[in-house]
């Protein structure tokens, strides 16, 4: 048995170290420094996080029945290891005590954080009657955003679950630095609780990540790759470009903030 194989989900993470440590250390995350940058990020930033329901989402209808009449998946490891991740991401707790996707939990804090969510919502609305790229025009979506979730989907269309189970495990925001939280902690002080449901977010959703959905993901796909090579070397593949499309969105968005 190869190398590879052995050693699949490190050769993976030593594949993709040199992104990851671009993504821990890109400047965005030293450049918001007030709530106008704040609101700019947001309202970017809020196309990725429906675009990471969306991969979830994906992931799960590829490897669970969600139709009728109901036919059993014959995948029971994955499916119950994609089930337990879209619980608390579709359905997690508010610091209020209500149950709601963790999307949601993002626009809540972005209209407590005065951050304009015209395009998001028209987004939505849009995608009952056009697709995920025409939504983005019409909707008058920020170019970063657009950009980012038009390469999501052109990798998403007719990907294996085990494509979707790295793009959901590599491209996801583990990385974001706790640098980053604390900016935020002292931003929401000085605006006396006006980003407190964006803390929550962070913690809340970020916090999952790190402490139980990473390890849970690393699983999915070892279980979906198994010992074939070719699929983990197009894990491996799809991985640094996910990371690398999330790269170019934060120097987009940046562009965005140094223009203000």
């Amino acid at each position: 048995m190869s190398w590879f194989l052995k050693n699949d989900i490190l050769k993976i993470l030593d594949e993709t170290q040199e992104e990851r440590e671009k993504l821990q250390n890109h400047k965005i995350y030293r450049s918001i420094r007030n709530i106008n940058q704040l609101q700019i990020f947001m309202r970017n930033h809020v196309f990725a996080v429906w675009d990471f329901m969306s991969i979830l989402k994906s992931l799960q209808s590829q490897l669970t029945c969600v139709s009728i009449p109901w036919i059993p998946s014959g995948k029971g490891t994955p499916a119950r290891l994609v089930n337990e991740i879209v619980i608390e991401e579709e359905s997690d707790m508010d610091p209020h005590g209500q149950h709601m996707s963790h999307f949601e939990m993002y626009c809540h804090a972005m209209h407590q954080a005065g951050a304009n969510t015209e395009s998001i919502d028209y987004f939505l609305q849009n995608l009952k009657t056009s697709n995920v790229s025409q939504s983005l025009i019409i909707s008058n979506a920020p170019n970063a955003a657009k950009n980012f979730v038009n390469k999501t989907f052109k990798i998403l269309d007719d990907a294996q679950p085990h494509i979707v189970a790295s793009m959901f495990t590599f491209g996801r925001e583990e990385v974001i630095p706790e640098m980053f939280k604390n900016i935020i902690k002292e931003m929401d002080r000085s605006l006396h609780g006006k980003l407190k449901l964006f803390r929550y977010y962070l913690d809340r959703h970020i916090g999952l990540d790190e402490d139980e959905h990473t390890p849970t993901a690393l699983r999915m796909v070892k279980e979906l790759c198994e010992n074939n090579k070719g699929k983990w070397i197009e894990a491996t593949n799809v991985a640094k470009k996910c990371m690398n499309a999330r790269i170019k969105f934060w120097d987009e968005i940046l562009e965005q903030i140094d223009k203000d």
